[in-house]
């Protein structure tokens, strides 16, 4: 069972309804939360507070060196660097993409919820 060391979060205003993202990767949108839609892209943070419609506030992960609970969207190994996919979820990052953090346990498959060492985001050379 994952578990998780929540350090520093942050509140912010959903932009729609994300009763369905928490432990899910997420983006600013206008300056509202929004459930990252692109593979490989720029996050702000993990998802631990949904809310069910826009304009609630949401409270999202953010920083170096935490270990947050993320559902993974594929097979993830031990350690592997890992990024969004286009739902929000950890998958194995990929040259060129948005690193957000190592994986702590190993996923089997998607859906599942595993351990993830948040890291100062960068680009996968």
């Amino acid at each position: 069972m994952a578990s998780m060391n929540k350090k520093r979060s942050f509140t912010f205003e959903a932009g729609a309804d994300l009763s369905a993202a928490q432990f899910r990767l997420v983006k600013l949108s206008s300056g509202q939360v929004v459930r990252q839609d692109t593979a490989g892209g720029s996050c702000v943070g993990v998802l631990i507070t949904p809310a069910d419609a826009a304009g609630k506030a949401v409270e999202v992960a953010s920083g170096d060196g935490q270990i947050i609970k993320i559902v993974a969207g594929a097979a993830v190994a031990q350690d592997a660097k890992v990024q969004s996919d286009a739902q929000g979820r950890a998958i194995t990052a990929a040259s060129g993409d948005h690193v957000q953090g190592t994986a702590l346990q190993a996923a089997s498959a998607a859906g599942e919820v595993i351990e993830v060492l948040l890291l100062s985001e960068h680009i996968l050379a």
